[in-house]
């Protein structure tokens, strides 16, 4: 019997990279997932994958779970400040890349953002992720980037106090992406040669504003909920004097959605992994009561 092809998950435990680890085991790859404590991602981890102690920051223990490795996905959480979003985000993704490079392995795939672009790079997270893109281009690697729009999964962390806030006027509709839908889009990437050097947007078939997506996820989980609009000044004196900068860069990031929605051409990515088929309401179906 042939081995399997394996990946590596940098970010498998995250909210995001987890559903693509399962969904990459699932589709026959043997998954390694870098973590800085194993022992303890094991404890509420994903059965029959490999827990790799490292750091992106650290060259050699990077270089250790990527030996024999056919592809990396990198998927690596916000962090709240420009220099660690900068040293993870950016130079992490940078070292990975090198890395993989010089051991040999054959694909990248890296979830960057739907505003990533020089326009947009006065945020910092985007800036990171916009340097980070250009990382592995410049690696030599074959790569696939994927800029996926808002996803439905993040809702709940919306949710605080009994209360679901909209920062700012939103009036634009948006395209929300399952993150099921999206993890077979990464795997299907890893044997699809169309996806080879390409940056794809991706999004959800479903448009809809923010209050509209609120106000559903209110009426399924718990008509309690309140749901209200902050505007951005407002949310940004709770963000400095309460909550310490802890919503900075979301806040960046919605100004902008604010302003322009969503930038990208879905098409390319349409046309190769086919349609996200998840909605807002369907995916409220499938939450366990």
């Amino acid at each position: 019997m042939a081995a399997q092809k394996r990946i590596l998950v940098v970010g498998g435990t995250g909210a995001i990279g987890r559903p693509v680890a399962e969904a990459l085991q699932k589709a026959g790859y043997a998954v390694s997932i870098l973590t800085r404590d194993p022992a303890r991602a094991r404890m509420s981890g994903i059965s029959g994958v490999d827990y790799v102690q490292g750091d992106v920051a650290d060259a050699d223990s990077l270089r250790a779970a990527l030996q024999g490795c056919y592809g990396v996905h990198i998927s690596l959480q916000s962090v709240q400040s420009p220099e660690e979003q900068d040293r993870v985000q950016h130079q992490g993704t940078k070292r990975i890349a090198q890395i993989a490079a010089e051991v040999g392995v054959q694909h990248i795939t890296y979830v960057s953002g739907h505003l990533v672009s020089e326009r947009f790079a006065y945020i910092p997270a985007e800036k990171a992720k916009l340097d980070a893109e250009n990382a592995i281009k410049a690696s030599g690697v074959p790569y696939t980037i994927f800029r996926p729009t808002y996803f439905i999964d993040i809702m709940p962390q919306f949710v605080q106090n009994g209360r679901m806030s909209i920062f700012g006027k939103q009036p634009h509709p948006i395209h929300f992406l399952a993150v099921a839908d999206f993890a077979k889009f990464i795997v299907a990437a890893y044997s699809e040669p169309k996806a080879v050097n390409q940056t794809f947007y991706v999004r959800g078939t479903q448009a809809m504003t923010f209050a509209d997506a609120f106000e559903m996820y209110r009426q399924a989980v718990d008509p309690a909920i309140q749901v209200s609009v902050a505007p951005f000044w407002l949310a940004g004196i709770i963000n400095r004097m309460v909550l310490k900068g802890e919503l900075t860069e979301i806040l960046a990031l919605l100004r902008a959605t604010s302003q322009v929605g969503e930038i990208g051409d879905y098409a390319p990515a349409e046309q190769v992994f086919g349609s996200a088929p998840t909605t807002v309401e369907s995916w409220l179906r499938r939450q366990p009561a």
